[in-house]
């Protein structure tokens, strides 16, 4: 089987033994944890920050081999739009409980196609990690995920990690690649990696990093391969805020790989499973024509998916507009019931 074929084919069923569910309303209210709550669970760490305690989960698995260099999953933003005026959930239609299988089924598909250990990483206030979410993109945030890849290092006797990330976990991978020089492979999927405006502040949970303010020492870090995955119609993240910070790295003399796919999202903003793929190639030392095709064979499917579920949503609408002509009109079928 060719290689890029065997790259593309990977599937793993996850086991949801010893599940947990946190749910929404809890995730929005922002989740406290204490240190005996954080000992007594598996797989957490207790950090210090900033000034601030934190019990930060983290879900591991050697489903595809172990390693002493992990992949690390940085998820996207969740639970929906804040107010950064008033610090307060506006919109929280995207909000939705989170079950530990499936953030345990990621991790065990990646560890599998990169063939080494895979770390899910929760983010500040989501997945069983403790704080407010509201506090996402935050220099707080930033420290909170450093301090927790040292402590992973520390404890697991890791020797560094490769980074893979979704929207708002591109941007902190981003962020964690100009300050760190243990990052062998970086993958940002759909990020937004300029900061949004709002108010300055001395809380550091609301003053937001800006990665493209960061793009020398980003040049400098030579020691991380890095590649960005987008798609040019994501309704969410638009490509302008993905293509312009490569841009602004080949400007500044570092080449940067961009691979453009079809998210199968109505968005066109969910492209992890793209990155994932990307991933694997990088940690599997991979040349980068080989991920292309990889991804080729991916995307394929893809459009292919997108282009059916076009024609049958034509379809439905179709039909639709032909009942709605054939009903009869009902004050005519009133007036001849009298």
């Amino acid at each position: 089987m060719p290689p890029a074929i065997a790259l593309a084919g990977v599937l793993l069923a996850a086991s949801g033994a010893g599940a947990e569910i946190f749910k929404k309303e809890d995730l929005l209210r922002g989740t406290t944890i204490t240190h005996a709550q954080c000992d007594a669970t598996a797989q957490t760490l207790w950090l210090n920050v900033d000034g601030r305690d934190f019990c930060v989960r983290y879900y591991l698995s050697t489903a595809g081999g172990e390693g002493l260099r992990p992949v690390v999953i940085l998820q996207g933003d969740q639970l929906g739009k804040i107010n950064l005026r008033t610090w307060t959930w506006i919109d929280t239609s995207d909000a939705k409980d989170v079950d530990t299988a499936d953030l345990v089924r990621s991790a065990d598909l990646l560890s599998k196609l990169s063939k080494t250990t895979a770390i899910y990483l929760a983010r500040i206030g989501l997945d069983g990690t403790s704080g407010s979410h509201m506090a996402r993109g935050s220099q707080l945030e930033l420290d909170l995920a450093g301090a927790a890849l040292d402590a992973l290092k520390q404890r697991h006797g890791f020797e560094g990690f490769h980074l893979v990330g979704q929207s708002g976990g591109s941007k902190l991978a981003a962020a964690l690649i100009g300050v760190r020089h243990d990052i062998a492979c970086a993958v940002l999927g759909s990020g937004r990696f300029d900061a949004p405006e709002a108010p300055k502040s001395k809380d550091l949970g609301r003053s937001f990093f800006d990665t493209t303010e960061h793009i020398s020492q980003l040049v400098q870090n030579r020691s991380v391969r890095l590649y960005l995955v987008s798609d040019k119609a994501d309704k969410r993240v638009p490509v302008a805020h993905q293509s312009g910070f490569v841009d602004k790295l080949r400007r500044a003399g570092r080449p940067v790989p961009q691979f453009f796919v079809d998210a199968i999202d109505d968005l066109h903003h969910g492209v992890f499973s793209y990155a994932e793929l990307v991933t694997a190639g990088c940690v599997l030392d991979r040349p980068e024509n080989e991920i292309a095709s990889a991804l080729a064979t991916l995307d394929k499917r893809s459009v292919e998916y997108n282009e059916r579920r076009r024609k049958e949503a034509g379809a439905k609408a179709s039909i639709l507009a032909a009942a709605r002509q054939s009903a009869p009109d009902a004050s005519v079928t009133a007036a001849g019931k009298k």
